[in-house]
């Protein structure tokens, strides 16, 4: 039997934004929330960025800042299985702040210019406490859209949401 060729890690990735089919972009939604701490949300997208310039599957998981999630039977998540989405992480003021995202090694195969890690939501929680099951079955029915769908915004300017990096006082 011949051997199968290893997957080929991609060295180009892209950041998207996924968007439901009324138009809705739950990611700069959770972004762009006047509650939501400028520091936070440029450690978030700090994360993000860093992410996608080394690539998902080289990036380190289990991390403070990055995790794949997986189903936990004993807690959290509330039975929805979360496994294979990603998190970028963040804690301030004993909150902690979640960008959920997936992985999509074949975005060019519908249309993307290279493999992608697409933004779905967020979710904020007091330290010590579990995401309430509700938000993790929206993030579930984002995910099982955008893999049915593929749908992302087009039209994202960066200066909408993404920090200018040089400014790190705001």
């Amino acid at each position: 039997m011949p051997k199968k060729a290893p997957r080929r890690i991609a060295d180009d990735w892209q950041t998207v934004i996924y968007e439901t089919a009324s138009g809705v972009r739950p990611a700069i939604e959770y972004l762009t929330d006047k509650s939501m701490p400028a520091p936070v949300r440029r450690e978030l997208l700090v994360t993000i960025a860093a992410v996608t310039k080394m690539g998902p599957p080289r990036f380190p998981t289990s991390t403070p800042r990055w995790r794949i999630m997986r189903k936990d039977k004993k807690k959290g998540a509330g039975g929805v299985d979360m496994s294979g989405i990603c998190e970028a992480r963040d804690k301030h003021a004993k909150l902690l702040y979640r960008l959920f995202c997936v992985i999509d090694r074949d975005a060019p195969l519908h249309g993307l210019a290279a493999p992608s890690l697409v933004l779905l939501g967020g979710a904020t929680k007091p330290d010590n406490a579990v995401v309430p099951t509700a938000e993790y079955q929206v993030i579930d029915r984002y995910r099982t859209d955008y893999h049915a769908k593929h749908r992302i915004a087009k039209d994202v300017g960066g200066s909408a949401f993404w920090p200018d990096f040089t400014d790190r006082e705001s």
